[in-house]
């Protein structure tokens, strides 16, 4: 018989492991999200280019999606515990040097340095999600999972609204500073938690030969793996259109009002946050039908381009939040329900080069989204409110695609599992 789901209150009391290693996760997440915020801004004050700050975005995604071809074998192979305590420190250390910017001559550094920044992301992203079942029950899981992302979202909301007030306010200096602080706090917490870990493998031969023959193997093992390689798609399918859209938000933070640019985006970036918050809490309680979850991914992507079709279509104004809220919840509970799909479906030899395959492709296609939205900004006469409405209409429609392409080999695959049990 299947264990009850513990709640979340309950999780974070019951288990001591977990509840030190998601207060590490936490505290560097709500530095991260003070950082962000400043990059946007300070590369508009240096440069006052939609083009500039899309290619920030573009540049972040893509440079944290190549490296995943190889952060999978990393957590796959060496101690997952080590990895994200060494990628917290050197961030803390590239977050540091965001302070040697001074003028428009220094706009190089801003690019070098988040790309260097999320290189140590792309490290940690599947050396984080590959822990999480080894920490956990099954009972568990998909609360872990819940609560990490409605940290992340927390963090989103908090970090973007305070970062935004405190930029404004006091420029972007003190927020370099208070990241990087954050950064060295939760390694040191991430660093003393206890974590069950296989033992490390032992190259044999070349270094470079075995690990590419590793990431050869693990992008096999998804290919073939129906269960996975269908769920692997599902955050890719939100961010075809997700990616340009999250990257207007910016542009739409500074029409909408507020006065200070800042004040604005860190308004629509806090309610991103809260709504992919809520998204998981709702979903942990609303969808208890394991059988449909698979289904559910596709009409959430659906979902969340109905909110942006409002916002497309609406005068804009400080209300644009709660339709941003709504959106980010469909995209919230399809990013935990996947992932905690993904980590049930998958063996814990090959998981990290799963998470990593995983973030590869979601980052690939919301680097691409991002691209083509600024480039058309840029280039073209359509202007931000009429891509707001093509991006997002074509967000619904995704949706409804995905759902159709999966659920044939899907249902065989409930129906399988029905007849073993």
């Amino acid at each position: 018989m299947q264990e009850r789901e513990v709640g979340f209150i309950e999780l974070l009391r019951v288990n001591p492991v977990f509840r030190r290693y998601w207060f590490g996760n936490a505290i560097a997440m709500l530095g991260e999200w003070f950082n962000t915020i400043a990059l946007f801004v300070l590369i508009d004050q240096l440069t006052g280019s939609e083009l500039a700050i899309g290619f920030l975005f573009v540049l972040r995604l893509f440079s944290m999606a190549v490296p995943q071809v190889f952060t999978g074998m990393l957590a796959d192979r060496f101690s997952r515990k080590w990895l994200m305590v060494g990628a917290n420190f050197a961030a803390a250390i590239t977050v540091a040097a965001f302070l040697l910017i001074k003028d428009a001559d220094d706009v190089w550094m801003i690019y070098a340095l988040s790309a260097l920044l999320m290189l140590f992301h792309a490290v940690y992203l599947p050396a984080e999600n590959a822990t999480i079942p080894n920490i956990t029950k099954p009972n568990e899981l998909l609360t872990a999972n819940a609560i990490n992302s409605a940290t992340w979202s927390a963090s989103l909301a908090i970090g973007s609204a305070i970062g935004g007030a405190v930029v404004a306010t006091y420029g972007v200096q003190i927020t370099f500073i208070i990241n990087s602080i954050a950064f060295i706090i939760a390694a040191l917490i991430v660093a003393t938690v206890k974590i069950p870990e296989r033992e490390p493998k032992v190259a044999t031969g070349n270094f470079f030969v075995s690990s590419l023959s590793e990431v050869k193997e693990g992008f096999h093992i998804i290919r073939t793996t129906p269960r996975i390689s269908r769920i692997i798609t599902a955050k890719a399918a939100w961010g075809m259109f997700g990616g340009g859209l999250v990257y207007m938000l910016v542009l739409v933070g500074a029409d909408i009002g507020l006065g200070e640019v800042a004040a604005g985006i860190g308004l629509l970036f806090a309610a991103r946050g809260v709504g992919t918050g809520l998204g998981p809490i709702i979903a942990r309680y609303a969808f208890t039908d394991r059988t449909k979850w698979p289904f559910i991914l596709g009409w959430l992507v659906s979902v969340c381009g109905f909110g942006y079709v409002a916002i497309g279509w609406l005068a804009w104004g400080w209300w644009v939040a709660l339709l941003v809220v709504f959106s980010h919840a469909a995209s919230g509970a399809n990013w935990v329900i996947s992932t905690v799909l993904l980590q049930e479906r998958s063996e814990d030899e090959w998981r990290g080069r799963m998470f990593s395959t995983d973030f590869l492709l979601i980052t690939t296609v919301n680097g691409f989204s991002t691209l083509a939205a600024s480039l058309i900004l840029e280039y073209s006469d359509i202007g931000l409110r009429e891509l707001v409405q093509i991006f997002a209409v074509g967000q619904v429609i995704s949706g409804f695609l995905w759902v159709t392409l999966i659920s044939p080999g899907e249902k065989r695959f409930v129906a399988k599992q029905n007849e073993t049990e």
